[in-house]
């Protein structure tokens, strides 16, 4: 399976070419978009937090991630782990991946917990980011770009058909209600960590970039009824969904209106 970054960089550099792609560069983008449809289909899905996973990290502060030698931990990694994993409703094996991934990324030798944290959390979203706006660019690619290939367009849309249809539609949906609350898996509890450290190592609020998904997720879900036609119930889905999104605004941020307006 393709990362995410993996699969958002093959449909930029085939998709946004000007010139058409070689018939490696679509082989590679097919291949891109197949190994990636689980993680299109259960899109944003994340283990959640598991207690043996937990108990196994605090007791023996050893981990061992697939493709990889035991990892050991100390006391701050340990903590740190925690921490994520109850700020953003995430499982304690995944928060060490994502520590791991941060100080490949980073170098975490001498930085505060509390910039790793913050930097580790910012990678999660990065990756979310990048998941999300490879779903949109190859919902644009059918509905809305012009000049690509008829191949390449017929292609794509056959694997958005078959995502839709197996229930992309509603994770979407359920997805933009989600994100609305006030908990680990939305844009935060009360003592959740209020910010986190993006790809550029700028300080930006979780609350905005919970927004911005929730923004994305909504240009998705409008694109999909291009794509594939609405049921009754898909259509009152949506409107509950712009319902809930305009009777629960999230204080202190301008995107909720860009988030209704999508749906409308």
């Amino acid at each position: 399976m393709v990362s995410p970054k993996q699969l958002l960089s093959t449909i930029e550099s085939t998709l946004l070419n000007p010139s058409p792609p070689s018939a490696s560069e679509r082989v590679e983008l097919m291949h891109a978009i197949r190994s990636s449809l689980p993680s299109l289909q259960a899109l944003l899905f994340y283990p959640p937090p598991k207690p043996s996973d937990r108990a196994q990290i605090v007791q023996s502060k050893e981990v061992r991630l697939p493709d990889s030698p035991a990892i050991s931990l100390d006391d701050q990694d340990v903590q740190i782990a925690l921490k994520l994993s109850d700020d953003l409703h995430l499982n304690e094996i995944e928060c060490v991946r994502l520590l791991v991934s941060a100080n490949q990324e980073w170098g975490l030798m001498a930085r505060e917990p509390l910039e790793i944290l913050r930097l580790a959390a910012g990678l999660w979203y990065t990756e979310r980011r990048d998941l999300i706006t490879a779903l949109h660019m190859l919902l644009r690619a059918v509905v809305l770009d012009r000049g690509l290939e008829d191949d390449i367009v017929s292609d794509i849309q056959k694997y958005l058909e078959d995502l839709i249809n197996g229930g992309l539609r509603q994770r979407l949906i359920s997805l933009i209600k989600e994100l609305n609350l006030e908990e680990p898996a939305g844009f935060g509890g009360p003592l959740s960590e209020h910010y986190v450290l993006d790809s550029r190592g700028a300080l930006v609020e979780r609350q905005a970039v919970v927004c911005r998904e929730r923004l994305i997720l909504g240009h998705c879900l409008v694109l999909s009824v291009l794509v594939v036609r609405t049921s009754p119930k898909d259509v009152k889905d949506i409107f509950n969904c712009l319902k809930d999104s305009a009777a629960e605004p999230v204080e202190g941020t301008n995107t909720l209106h860009s988030v209704c307006f999508s749906l409308l």
